[in-house]
């Protein structure tokens, strides 16, 4: 039973032209539905009233039958920061999610997909560029349980997400290849039952990938060079082929 829960807030103090905001806790679960029992490893993540009005304003021009009566509340010039206003923003957000959790449509949606991978793969691509790897790890590691909880295993939006961990090793020249191993891993079991043609242009660059990634850590890479090998027998093009970093960021992000 997916659950969206906000548990805390805070005010942040605006950087340089950027005015002060509340920043809201959203907390992402699978609780267990018969035995009521909670999400053991439950995933946080902050968003801004900013985001909540785009997928409030995304929904309603996508979806607008399924949001019903449901009311936003507006923005504010004054009084952003009562606690009353920020109580019954909270509210309105969870009531908001609530809808989400409930009706794949709106899951699937470009605006929920963006609302829940945006904000962290944007700062994650930041960080990559500024070769701040190990920072760059952290997020993209949070953001993939987040998609995970909410989408399908093999869905293109967690597959890419899952693919961009490993990508992000190889960017650091091998310095993440001991705590990216288990998501190569993971990824390479995920890829046993794709048949989608555009996540198949993931495949091969995450072969490649993980191959210099087992090299760097000792491991065996027989079977993976197979598996390159036999895809080659197949007429596959499997040299001078993009980067895993580049086929993930060339991939439709959809569900």
């Amino acid at each position: 039973m997916l659950k969206f829960e906000i548990v805390s807030s805070r005010t942040v103090e605006g950087v340089e032209t950027e005015k002060k905001y509340v920043a809201y806790m959203l907390q992402v679960r699978q609780d267990n539905k018969e035995s009521r029992a909670c999400d053991p490893d439950p995933v946080n993540v902050e968003r801004r009233y900013t985001h909540f009005l785009d997928l409030y304003n995304g929904l309603k021009k996508e979806h607008a039958a399924f949001l019903g009566n449901l009311s936003f509340p507006r923005k504010m010039v004054v009084g952003n920061f009562e606690p009353n206003l920020i109580s019954n923003r909270c509210y309105a957000f969870e009531s908001l999610l609530q809808l989400v959790a409930n009706e794949s449509s709106l899951r699937n949606s470009v605006a929920a997909i963006s609302f829940f991978n945006d904000i962290e793969l944007n700062e994650a691509k930041r960080l990559i560029l500024e070769k701040k790897f190990d920072q760059a790890l952290s997020i993209l590691e949070n953001s993939f349980k987040l998609l995970n909880k909410v989408y399908t295993d093999r869905s293109r939006v967690v597959l890419s997400a899952l693919c961009r961990i490993v990508a992000c090793a190889e960017a650091s020249g091998g310095a993440l290849a001991g705590p990216v191993e288990r998501w190569a891993q993971l990824a390479l079991r995920r890829y046993q039952a794709v048949s989608d043609s555009d996540l198949l242009l993931m495949y091969i660059p995450l072969l490649h990938a993980c191959i210099s990634i087992w090299e760097t850590l000792g491991r065996d890479k027989s079977k993976l060079v197979e598996e390159v090998n036999d895809l080659r027998k197949r007429g596959m093009k499997v040299d001078a082929i993009p980067t895993l970093m580049e086929a993930v960021d060339n991939l439709i992000t959809t569900v």
